[in-house]
């Protein structure tokens, strides 16, 4: 890292400082090759100690716009009286107050939020064209032309759904219904339904996905019935994924699910050969990796036990098909009794994951979900109390075209967040957390005598992304943001002006999608009530409505023809007029 920093500096003609970092890395490498500490209680001392240097990008950025990750914030697409209550009847009811009920979610603030987010991330004019960009950029890196999505192309959604395993009565009823018992932890963190559904609308009414091409699921486990209904109301034809393996006696097709099933063949091979995994020397996946064409991968934002933390990469551990993948935790960075293969240079099996071409190598996008974070895999979602949250719920979303620049903008939330002073308490902030994201950046930082080559195919990739960590807590902010690098750059979504019409100085309003198809939102950002009326391109009059201050409405257009149509909105005695196309 001293070395880069060196050329980093030659290049800027800001030669004492590139004396100086040469100098350092020759004394690193000698000191390094004196004494390099390896024992647990040595690394155990470097627990806080995270070895993260600001400002250092590692690797090759990707992306339409290299480097880019969106970050979105609403506070109010979460309730801030959500406390994860239960009433302790064995049932999810309206006695219960759990993260993902609806009370405790703002859909049209959620649907706001991502569409806000899609536009930032490729500065597309509008919703359908954004979709578009994203398919071809995957298709022209992937080798398959400049094309965007082809009919008949199969899609996966991978959901975070820990909890959703076990026999009927644990964890959910023979229907699949969610449980109401907190021993364990019915409600821990996981992928948010109405971020699911709001993605499910965008697939099908922006990108143009038929229902059919559609999967969602998390292999290894099953989908609650709760959030079935939810999906499946609007969405009937999308195959929603259930694991009939786990117990044959569940009848997965009689409860509207697609089964599962197991590659016949091993299709990973683990780059560390037994060395660090003894029972994972080779790997069977689930069928689904081998017939989908893209993949949009939905962790939840939350540090962890055994890894420090678990984003994306980590997620895919429901993609393997032994039993909660516990062959595989021996290449995390510790075990349930603590952190023990502290520091970097060493074998990392997300690294693995990140390479494999049936599991990351199929990322379409990927969006992390920090509406409701938790402090472990199993863990309630708790409030946050760093900036800009302050004792709320993180209320927030992420998404980007570099899987490990998602993952390291994450990890500066997480490590923020949860740094307290015990080891339980600083998860994120273990000394080489990080490390697989810096192997999966560059190969430079492959440890020695590793070749990370899971597919077994030969085929090497020097750089999935880029790994960076931001200059403080709080301005947030990467080489691309403060323009002295090549590194990431953080899009703060929530503090663009995007379809914005405010041509009269108290008017703020906001309408998108544009085109739109079976509905569109208007949103009042201003401070006081707005009436809107809906006309045709002929006059006549369809819709009118007022809005309060700071409301977001979803209006339906399925009553429609396709067309231009026009908003007037009347505001403080201003009147403006608002066009857009329904196709």
């Amino acid at each position: 890292m001293a070395i880069k920093r060196f050329r980093l500096y030659v290049y800027q003609s800001r030669y004492f400082l590139a004396f100086i970092f040469f100098v350092l890395a020759g004394f690193l490498f000698i000191t390094s090759n004196i004494h390099l500490p390896t024992n647990s209680s040595a690394q155990t001392a470097h627990i806080k100690d995270n070895g993260i240097i600001p400002n250092n990008p590692i690797g090759e950025a990707k992306g339409i716009f290299p480097g880019r990750v969106v970050w979105m914030w609403n506070p109010d697409a979460t309730n801030q009286n959500c406390d994860n209550t239960s009433n302790g009847n064995g049932i999810i009811d309206e006695g219960d107050n759990a993260w993902f009920m609806e009370i405790n979610n703002n859909s049209l603030v959620i649907d706001t939020m991502l569409n806000k987010s899609l536009l930032a991330l490729t500065e597309a004019p509008t919703l359908p064209e954004a979709w578009e960009a994203i398919f071809r950029y995957f298709n022209i890196i992937n080798g398959q032309g400049d094309i965007g999505y082809t009919n008949g192309e199969k899609l996966l959604i991978k959901l975070n759904a820990t909890t959703a395993y076990g026999a009927p009565g644990i964890r959910f009823h023979e229907d699949l219904s969610r449980t109401d018992d907190i021993e364990v932890n019915s409600f821990s963190a996981e992928t948010n339904p109405f971020l699911v559904l709001s993605i499910l609308k965008h697939l099908v009414y922006q990108a143009g996905v038929p229902q059919e091409m559609i999967y969602i699921g998390d292999p290894a486990r099953n989908i609650y019935k709760e959030f079935y209904d939810m999906w499946h109301d609007e969405f009937p034809d999308i195959h929603y994924l259930g694991n009939n393996l786990i117990y044959s006696d569940l009848d997965i097709l009689g409860l509207g699910r697609t089964p599962v099933a197991v590659s016949e063949d091993d299709l990973v091979f683990f780059s560390d050969q037994g060395t660090v995994m003894p029972d994972a020397v080779t790997d069977k996946l689930f069928t689904i990796f081998q017939e989908i064409d893209y993949l949009i991968n939905i962790p939840t934002l939350k540090a962890h036990s055994v890894a420090g933390i678990t984003l994306a990469a980590k997620n895919h551990f429901g993609s393997f098909t032994r039993t909660w993948a516990l062959h595989l935790h021996p290449g995390l960075i510790a075990t349930n009794d603590g952190p023990y293969r502290l520091g970097y240079g060493l074998y990392r099996v997300q690294t693995d994951i990140m390479e494999h071409k049936l599991l990351s190598g199929k990322n379409l996008l990927m969006i992390v979900d920090g509406l409701y974070p938790g402090e472990d895999a199993l863990g309630v979602p708790e409030k946050w109390e760093s900036i800009p949250f302050e004792n709320d719920w993180c209320s927030s979303i992420f998404l980007s075209l570099d899987p490990v620049a998602v993952e390291s903008v994450c990890h500066d939330f997480l490590r923020t967040e949860y740094n307290g002073s015990t080891v339980d308490e600083s998860r994120p902030n273990w000394f080489g957390v990080d490390d697989y994201l810096q192997q999966a950046a560059d190969s430079a930082f492959w440890p020695e005598g590793i070749i990370y080559d899971p597919d077994g195919d030969g085929i090497l990739i020097p750089s999935l992304g880029v790994c960076e960590h931001w200059n403080d807590s709080l301005n947030k902010q990467y080489t691309r943001n403060l323009g002295i690098g090549d590194g990431i750059e953080l899009v703060k979504a929530h503090e663009l002006t995007s379809d914005i019409i405010e041509n009269q100085q108290n008017i703020k309003i906001s309408i998108y999608p544009n085109p739109a198809s079976s509905f569109v939102i208007i949103s009042n950002m201003g401070n006081e009530e707005t009436d809107y009326l809906l006309f045709n391109i002929k006059g006549k009059s369809l819709i009118q409505g007022k809005l309060k201050a700071q409301e977001t409405k979803q209006i339906s257009l399925k009553a429609f023809a396709n067309g231009v149509y026009i908003f007037k909105i009347v505001q403080s005695n201003q009147i403006q007029e608002i066009k857009f196309i329904k196709q």
